[in-house]
């Protein structure tokens, strides 16, 4: 499946964004390989599924991603330096499980908790997007939280809802990761919505505190991403 991402496209050329995502690709159980573009490389991603389908995140797929891009891209004013690629586990809760509840302390965020928050996530402006937030209160401090990247409402009934966490330094290696993101899975399913969390493949902490709270890995994503000089 090719997919064009206009106006992600339109967003980067008309802002003269620094960071360029040109080309993300997935597996998942519904939808099998999906890649996305934006539509000034729609002919480069038609090749890639037809030459990598049976390979698509080998090393073979990604360098020759990478030799069709690069020179496009450092035509744009993006530097051949400054690109990175960005390969991810996909995991879901599963279907019919009930999460772990999470550790005392942990509860539903709200707006007035950002006057104790610890953490770089912004509840004020999570809550207002209506976002889904649970943390973990230490010492009156919030010192872990899991947010969804986008509201419930936003979402088909039946669809995912991706989940971010963070935990600050001091607070780690407790278990309040995975208290979190047990809250905030229970939360979705009351929406009728997949839980679904995505972590680097270098970060097996990340996957760690996934599969603490129930979390499988049901598939693989990645992208390329492309930085302008000296940004």
């Amino acid at each position: 499946m090719l997919k064009l991402d206009r106006e992600g496209e339109e967003f980067v050329f008309e802002n003269d964004w620094d960071v360029l995502i040109p080309v993300e690709w997935s597996v998942t159980p519904e939808r099998g390989l999906s890649v996305t573009v934006i539509p000034r490389l729609q002919t480069v991603g038609k090749r890639f599924l037809k030459l990598f389908s049976d390979r698509p995140f080998s090393d073979e797929a990604i360098g020759w991603l990478w030799g069709e891009i690069a020179p496009t891209g450092e035509a744009w004013g993006y530097l051949r330096t400054r690109y990175s690629t960005r390969h991810c586990r996909i995991l879901r809760f599963p279907e019919g499980q009930t999460p772990t509840p999470p550790l005392p302390g942990g509860r539903e965020l709200t707006a007035a908790d950002e006057k104790y928050n610890q953490t770089t996530f912004d509840i004020v402006a999570s809550v207002e997007d209506g976002r889904l937030c649970f943390g973990q209160i230490d010492g009156g401090r919030v010192v872990s939280v899991a947010v969804t990247h986008a509201s419930p409402d936003e979402r088909d009934p039946g669809g995912t809802l991706e989940i971010g966490v963070e935990t600050i330094p001091a607070a780690r290696r407790r278990g309040y990761a995975a208290s979190c993101l047990s809250g905030v899975t229970e939360m979705i399913l009351a929406h009728g919505l997949i839980p679904e969390y995505r972590c680097t493949y270098s970060n097996a902490a990340s996957a760690r505190t996934a599969r603490a709270a129930g979390y499988v890995q049901v598939g693989e994503a990645c992208s390329l991403l492309l930085r302008k000089r000296g940004r």
